[in-house]
């Protein structure tokens, strides 16, 4: 049976590492078949060097888990296209029945211990070939120490990322004389005129620029820029039978409670008060939250109207154990009312998700989309406050590098806000687009 025709991508960086360019830099927009190119590059190079190594580098090891692995077992246990690989889960490597090995590694170094304690310590790559994928996400220094992993062969190095400026593997490439491989979405023949579609309806302006057709543009001045005057609404009251959820954004000095209710008859999330204490315990927190808000579960305990709150989410932190309680703050605070808020506190630990830039870039296309408003009065009574959101998203800002925005203390209503937005404006998911071969479906995954 015949393969696949690989996408002109794919081609291009297999016949780059065949003729094995020093550094091979692709970036390249969503669904463009990069982790497929990468995954094609090594199974050459498997072919190539028996009894030999390489190595295969991404951000996290669940990004490993749910991405390139699935790639890879696609392709290497496929008899049709190449010979069978197996996997060996203690050593995370795949095995080529002619002994050649890929190492697998996610890059993670606690910012708390040395360059020297890293996570490719002990490895020997005798073919030569290193594999970065999601370069986005991980610092240029792992591309060094791998590198200094490479023994013997001819070293070859292939980065792929995506379209967010600044580009290190681009640079690195260009730095070592060797042209960088650019594509766009399109370059994937099986992405649908349906799918970009979607993309385009979906996505920000600047993020379709970037993120589809290649055109990466340095973060510059306020993070939230597509906030405007279209997410602020004049005249709204707050009703008892809003469905009403309070996100949290926990801290010994400076934590913060933002109210978000969802209006049906405007269809947007409505953004109305805040709660942004300094300097207290978590018992003032609680009574501070209570004093504005009640479970609507337990009502009839409270000695007054308050809004009536129905969810709540927050900080994966909060389920941090403190070593004098041995309990959590999610574990106190979810306590019922009077001695907590009497709800489940909804958080996630999935790494894509709480990634601060990924947040952002979702919170950023919701407020761009409206899915997001505040009330002019809440708006405009920021104005004088030490911490609100006003403040907050004025100040807001991206650092010097264009990776991350700066921390200065009155961000944290926006960090409650994100954590809201990661669980309830994810974002639109495009399903997966197959395509027959003769072996049968291919799925292409691709979500926004």
């Amino acid at each position: 049976m015949r393969p696949m025709r690989p996408t002109e991508l794919q081609a291009e960086v297999v016949r780059a590492m065949l003729r094995r360019d020093r550094v091979i830099a692709i970036r390249a927009g969503w669904g463009a078949s990069k982790t497929s190119a990468l995954v094609f590059a090594a199974l050459v190079n498997g072919r190539q060097y028996p009894d030999r190594s390489s190595l295969l580098i991404t951000d996290t090891a669940d990004r490993y888990r749910s991405v390139h692995h699935p790639e890879i077992e696609k392709w290497a246990t496929s008899e049709e296209y190449l010979s069978r690989w197996s996997w060996e889960a203690t050593d995370k490597r795949w095995i080529a029945p002619n002994g050649h090995s890929l190492w697998v590694r996610s890059y993670f170094r606690p910012s708390t211990r040395s360059s020297s304690h890293n996570p490719l310590e002990g490895l020997n790559i005798s073919s030569g070939l290193v594999i970065i994928d999601e370069a986005q996400c991980i610092p240029r220094e792992a591309a060094t120490k791998a590198i200094g992993r490479i023994r013997t062969g001819d070293p070859c190095m292939v980065i792929a990322g995506l379209p967010v400026a600044p580009c290190w593997w681009v640079d690195m490439a260009e730095g070592a004389g060797c042209r960088p491989i650019f594509y766009t979405s399109r370059a994937n023949p099986h992405l649908s005129p349906e799918w970009f579609e979607t993309a385009r309806a979906t996505l920000t302006p600047d993020e379709y620029d970037s993120m589809i057709m290649n055109r990466p543009k340095p973060p510059s001045g306020s993070v939230y820029q597509e906030f405007g005057e279209a997410n602020i609404v004049d005249g709204w009251q707050y009703r008892p039978e809003l469905k009403t959820r309070v996100a949290i954004d926990f801290g010994l000095r400076q934590p913060c409670a933002v109210f978000i209710a969802h209006d049906p008859e405007l269809g947007v999330d409505v953004i109305f008060d805040e709660v942004a204490p300094r300097d207290v315990t978590l018992d003032q927190f609680i009574e501070a939250i209570l004093a504005k808000a009640w479970p609507r579960g337990s009502a009839e305990l409270a000695d007054d109207d308050r809004i009536w709150l129905d969810e709540a989410v927050g900080d994966k932190a909060g389920h941090q154990r403190s070593d004098r309680t041995l309990t959590s703050s999610i574990q106190e605070m979810r306590r019922p009312a009077p001695d907590g808020i009497g709800l489940p506190i909804r958080t996630t630990t999935d790494a894509t998700r709480v990634d601060i830039v990924n947040g952002v870039q979702r919170l950023k296309r919701a407020f761009h989309h409206r899915k997001y408003v505040v009330t002019r009065q809440f708006y405009d009574e920021g104005v004088g406050r030490r911490t609100s959101f006003r403040r907050a998203l004025e100040g807001y800002r991206w650092d010097g590098t264009g990776l991350k925005p700066i921390k200065d203390g009155s961000e944290h209503v926006l960090d409650a806000l994100r954590y809201d937005c990661i669980h309830y404006h994810w974002g639109a998911e495009v399903q997966p687009l197959t395509h027959r071969s003769r072996k049968g479906s291919i799925k292409l995954r691709t979500r926004f």
